[in-house]
């Protein structure tokens, strides 16, 4: 026999041996599940799984099995029993289970599935009062267990990277958590999780959806998910890419009892770094829509880093979704546009805000911003305001009510009740500028302020602005250490122009002129009316060239004249004022009450000194002025006050600081008046008089009665 003619046999037999394997695999894939039943084992795998895990397995389907082309099995319904001292009646069970593994590739050491099937399964998870939870017992079953697959006898087993699953298809799956030592449960219902063919780093779509709901808080709703997702468990890494997650919430701790929470995006994990990464991240809750990007490193004490972008909303519209009452405002046009850019990084115990921008209608605030230790926070900060108008978010003014009128220290020490506890914990560091403010109408530039609050102790200094083509500058501190916290405050205007500040403060110029004033104050008490009750401190003015609106002095003069006469004047024309080249006058305060005793008033025509005081916690004013006319029929008094120059006339100042009301005293004037008359005629008269009576009395001169009669002229000519 030749050589082509054996190698031809050979190929025969080989031929035929494949052949005969074939028609066996084809024979025992037909026969097996005709020839054996793998119910009769059912008994064998109860046993087994109750002297692993010392629970029941009840199996009351059908177990049916395939073996080509796939080696497979089809469990019907089954049981796995609860442990011991638990309600539920058991700890899983599943409907319908199906696995089925290629048989060829196994020859090449090689797993693939086709998709796992499991219908209807549902756990129930609970933790005891004690904290022991009802999977325990088979955590501690699986470390008493033998070695892992393969590793008896020296054999490798299967790498993980010769698995490959055709996809997991779960329906109807369903879980429950019951804790008793927090009292919280929650019931997921319905879920469903599908996923396309997996693979070691291959990238598999997966679906997910489910319904849940919890007591404690009470939520309900539904969540969806789907993301293609990449797992390489040699790398420790997760990839998920195109995350798209829906929950929507139905409870009544939302607004209007149901809410809406969107979250989109690519996130990458890798375990072995303990870093994740998140890009495109897309948040929307109600009408906040957040986007950017986000990543951490070092696992728990590692770090963040990132930005964040809110879009533009309306905050009316989210405080109403939010079932919160919308302020009232002045302005019904604010609180309808706010966004924010931020760029974050740091710590679990540091966190960065640099830089960041936060737009509010008009209003963009710049800065830095800087969180240390979360358990005891403490805030450095430095922020920038280009302009801020908040009369616009101020209550709208009711008719008739009358405006505030206040200075900065004045309008800390007005403040509402003092949080003393939230004081005490405050560890604040930080400048703030702000280049517009207005408030109560009142028009600041140029703001620079410096606060410092730690131990309960709150500085505001320096604090310094551009007002009214002058400047302020103050220093403010709070000491709330005590029970009784005390305020103190230190001002300062200088070359102010009080006109306008006066009538956009209080709507009215009661005065005018160029004004320098300080003040150093101090206040105890947590409540406004503590502090003013206890208001201690001085106070310094200095007003020139400008002039006292709403009042005449001259005109009062004139009119209370007329009155002592019989007469009257006729109605005044023009604006009301009393012109001045320069006032000034330091205040005391006792207890809240105010004292001066210095008033001076330099004016054209008039000369005028006051003293009296002002109740502050009352607003009244008790204050009395002496007026001295010029000795000139100049200015504002005219040639009917001529005869009045050099005389002191007195004022009274009554009512309150938002009405006061000026007046002459009439019977205090008649009677400087008439004593001035009566001067007047006997100064007239003294020189004859005197001339005549020393005449007549010379002669008398020796008798010794002289010292007699000089004393009785004394006495009649008031010397």
């Amino acid at each position: 026999m030749g050589e082509g003619a054996i190698v031809k046999t050979l190929l025969k037999v080989i031929g035929g041996l494949i052949a005969l394997v074939v028609v066996l695999v084809v024979v025992a894939a037909i026969a097996v599940p005709m020839l054996v039943d793998p119910n009769t084992v059912k008994e064998q795998i109860t046993t087994r799984v109750r002297e692993q895990t010392g629970r029941d397995l009840k199996v009351s389907g059908d177990i049916e099995l395939s073996v080509f082309p796939w080696l497979g099995v089809n469990l019907g319904a089954a049981e796995l029993g609860n442990a011991q001292g638990f309600a539920a009646p058991y700890f899983a069970r599943t409907k319908r289970v199906k696995i089925h593994v290629k048989l060829l590739p196994l020859l090449e050491r090689k797993l693939e599935m086709d998709t796992v099937t499991i219908e209807g399964l549902a756990i129930n998870l609970a933790r005891n009062a004690k904290g022991r939870s009802n999977w325990d017992d088979l955590l501690a079953a699986g470390r008493e267990g033998g070695a892992a697959p393969g590793a008896e006898g020296g054999g490798e087993g299967l790498g993980l990277a010769g698995l490959a699953i055709g996809g997991l298809d779960l329906r109807d799956a369903s879980l429950t958590w019951n804790d008793a030592q927090t009292g919280r449960q929650l019931a997921v219902r319905g879920l469903s999780l599908s996923t396309g063919a997996i693979s070691p780093a291959a990238a598999v779509p997966l679906k997910l959806a489910f319904d849940f709901s919890s007591e404690a808080p009470k939520l309900s709703g539904h969540v969806t998910l789907d993301t293609t997702l990449s797992v390489d468990p040699g790398a420790s890494s997760l990839r998920a890419q195109g995350l798209q997650a829906v929950a929507d919430l139905l409870g009544d701790g939302l607004p209007g009892g149901k809410g809406k929470i969107a979250l989109s995006g690519d996130l990458a994990a890798d375990g072995k770094r303990r870093s994740a990464i998140i890009k495109g991240l897309k948040l929307t809750v109600l009408d906040l829509n957040a986007g950017g990007e986000l990543s951490v490193s070092g696992g728990a004490k590692g770090r963040v880093q990132g930005n964040i972008k809110i879009a533009e909303f309306s905050p009316r519209t989210l405080l109403a979704a939010l079932g919160q009452t919308v302020p009232e405002t002045a302005d019904p046009k604010v609180l309808t546009r706010a966004a924010a850019e931020i760029q974050l990084s740091g710590t679990p115990r540091r966190m960065v805000l640099k830089p960041f921008t936060i737009r509010l209608d008009d209003t963009r605030l710049q800065g830095s911003a800087e969180l240390l230790n979360p358990a005891k926070p403490a805030v450095r900060f430095d922020l920038a305001i280009d302009a801020l108008d908040a009369d616009r978010y101020l209550p709208p003014s009711k008719p008739g009510e009358a405006r505030a009128v206040t200075t900065p220290g004045a309008a800390t020490a007005q403040a509402a009740d003092l949080p003393l506890a939230r004081l005490r914990a405050l560890d604040v560091d930080g400048k703030l500028r702000i280049a517009k403010f207005k408030v109560a109408k009142l028009t600041v530039t140029e703001i620079a302020a410096v606060l410092n609050a730690k131990g309960g102790v709150i500085r505001l200094s320096p604090v310094s602005a551009k007002l009214y083509q002058g400047r302020y500058a103050g220093n403010m501190t709070l000491d709330a250490r005590k029970e009784t916290p005390r305020l103190t405050v230190d001002e300062r205007l200088s070359a102010v122009q009080a006109g306008p500040l006066l009538k956009d403060l209080s709507g009215w110029e009661r005065i005018t002129g160029t004004v320098d004033a300080s003040a150093k104050l101090s206040a105890r008490g947590a409540t406004a009316a503590a502090a003013q009750r206890t208001l201690n401190g001085t106070a310094r003015f200095a007003f020139r060239d400008g002039a006292l609106k709403g009042v005449n002095i001259a005109r009062l003069i004139r009119e209370a004249k007329a009155k002592i006469q019989g007469r009257s004047l006729a109605p005044a024309a023009g604006e009301q004022q009393t012109d001045f080249s320069e006032v000034t006058g330091s205040v005391r305060i006792k207890d809240g009450l105010a004292s001066n005793d210095d008033f001076s008033d330099k004016s054209p025509l008039l000369r005028i000194n006051g003293r009296g005081t002002a109740d502050l916690p009352r607003s009244t004013l008790d204050y009395r002025v002496k007026t001295t006319l010029v000795a000139t029929t100049a200015g504002q008094g005219g040639k009917d006050l001529a005869d009045l120059g050099g005389i002191p006339i007195p004022l009274r100042v009554t009512g309150t600081f938002q009405d006061p009301k000026y007046g002459i005293d009439i019977e205090a004037l008649t009677r400087t008046l008439a004593k001035s008359k009566v001067k007047g005629l006997i100064a007239g008269q003294k020189k004859k008089l005197t001339g005549s009576l020393v005449r007549k009395l010379k002669g008398s001169a020796a008798d010794g009665g002289t010292g007699k009669v000089k004393g009785l002229l004394k006495g009649i000519l008031g010397q």
